[in-house]
C-alpha cells in the first residue's frame, strides 16, 4: 500500500474488497491517479461547506459533490424534529438534483468526518438513496479537514448481492413452516395502500426475527407522507420492547418467481445490525446470525431460496462502534439497564 500525495494536504489510498469479503487499503489505479484533482476539489469543497446543522448530535458531516461539468455543490447533515436527520448523503443528492436535474454525468462525493484514514461508512438509508438516484458506480472520497490520509471507495463497495442460493433439499420441513408463518403473519400485518403494485415488487417483503425465546413478525407500514416503517424494523420494535435482542435467525419473504432474491432495503439491514449489536454488548460475544430469503407464488409455494448473514449483507457498516469505545461502554450500560 502506498499513499499518493500531489500538491495537496491529503494523501490518497483506495480500497478493494477481497474474496473473503474483508476490506484492504491499496494504492490508486492509473485511472484514479488521473482523478486526484477531483478528489482534492471534493474534499476542499466539503471542508468549507456551511450546510451542516446537527442540533442534537453535534456531529458535523460536511460533504460535497463534484460533477464532470458544472459547479461543485456543498452539502451536510441537517437535524430536526427529535433526533430526526437529513444525512449528508441525502442532502448531497437533493442539492445535486436541484442544480443539475436528472443529469447522468459522472460524480465524486467528498465527505469530511472523523480522523485521517477513516473509510466513509454511509448508513443504510443513505445507501438506499445513493443507489436509487446515483447508481452503484461512482466514487466517494473521505478525509479529515486538516489533511492526512484520505480514502477513495466505489459505491459498489457498500452494496451486497453475493447471496448463497439454496435448494429445497437443503432445508427442513420446519424451515418451510417458518416461511409459511412469515407469509401469513406478513399478509395480516401489512398496511400499505400507497406504494404502486408494479413498482419494485422485490422490495415488498415480510420479515420474521427468531430468538431463543420467541418469534417476531413484521410487515411494511406505509402512510401517505412516504416515511414508512419497513418490515424488519417492525419486527425489531417488538423484540426491543420484549427486551429480547438475541437474534437466532432471520427470515425474509416476498412474492416472486425465484429469479432474484427479495431486496431488503439497506435501512432495514442497518436496523437489524443495530439490534444484533445490542445482543453482542449484552452477552459480550460476537454474533452473526443467518438470514434466509425466500420468494413465493400466489399459492404460497416457495419459488426461490437464498442465504446470507446479518453482517455479510451490510458491508462497511455504520454502527455505534464508529463512535469509539467510551460510547460503547455507555451504550452497554444503557442496554443492561433495560433488561427485565
Amino acid at each position: 500500500m502506498s499513499k499518493t500525495c500531489i500538491e495537496s494536504k491529503w494523501c490518497f489510498n483506495a480500497i478493494q474488497v477481497r474474496q473473503d469479503g474483508q476490506i484492504e487499503k491499496v494504492g490508486l489505479s492509473p485511472h484514479q491517479y488521473t482523478r486526484i484533482g477531483k478528489y482534492v476539489a471534493a474534499l476542499e469543497a466539503a471542508a468549507s461547506s456551511t450546510v451542516a446543522n446537527p442540533i442534537f448530535s453535534q456531529y458535523f458531516v460536511k460533504e460535497s459533490i463534484v460533477p464532470t461539468l458544472g459547479e461543485i455543490v456543498p452539502a451536510g447533515n441537517i437535524e430536526y424534529g427529535l433526533c430526526q436527520a437529513l444525512h449528508g448523503e441525502e442532502a448531497v443528492v437533493a442539492a445535486y438534483r436541484s442544480r443539475f436535474g436528472r443529469s447522468t454525468q459522472d460524480v465524486v462525493i467528498g465527505i469530511i468526518a472523523g480522523s485521517p484514514g477513516n473509510i466513509a461508512t454511509p448508513c443504510g438509508n443513505c445507501r438506499d438513496i445513493l443507489l436509487d438516484d446515483l447508481g452503484a458506480d461512482f466514487e466517494i472520497v473521505s478525509g479529515a479537514a486538516d489533511g492526512g490520509e484520505a480514502i477513495i471507495a466505489n459505491m459498489s463497495d457498500y452494496t451486497f448481492s453475493k447471496f448463497e442460493q439454496l435448494a429445497t433439499y437443503q432445508v427442513s420441513n420446519h424451515f418451510f413452516d417458518l416461511v409459511k408463518f412469515t407469509i401469513q403473519h406478513g399478509e395480516h400485518l401489512v398496511n400499505d395502500v400507497f406504494s404502486p403494485k408494479d413498482a419494485h415488487p422485490e422490495r415488498k417483503y415480510h420479515a420474521l426475527i427468531c430468538t431463543d425465546k420467541d418469534k417476531y413478525f413484521g410487515a411494511h407500514d406505509v402512510m401517505c407522507d412516504y416515511h414508512p416503517i419497513y418490515a424488519l424494523r417492525d419486527a425489531i420494535r417488538q423484540a426491543r420492547r420484549a427486551c429480547d435482542p438475541l437474534v437466532h435467525s432471520v427470515m425474509i419473504v416476498c412474492k416472486g418467481s425465484g429469479e432474484i432474491a427479495p431486496h431488503v432495503m439497506y435501512k432495514d439491514r442497518q436496523h437489524l445490525l443495530e439490534l444484533n449489536l445490542q445482543a453482542e454488548l449484552l452477552t459480550g460475544k460476537e454474533n452473526d446470525p443467518p438470514v434466509f430469503l425466500a420468494t413465493y407464488n400466489d399459492e404460497h409455494k416457495v419459488t426461490g431460496l437464498w442465504q446470507t448473514s446479518v453482517k455479510q449483507w451490510l458491508p462497511l457498516p455504520f454502527t455505534s462502534r464508529n463512535f469509539g469505545q467510551k460510547y460503547i461502554e455507555l451504550l452497554t450500560n444503557y442496554y443492561k439497564g433495560l433488561r427485565r
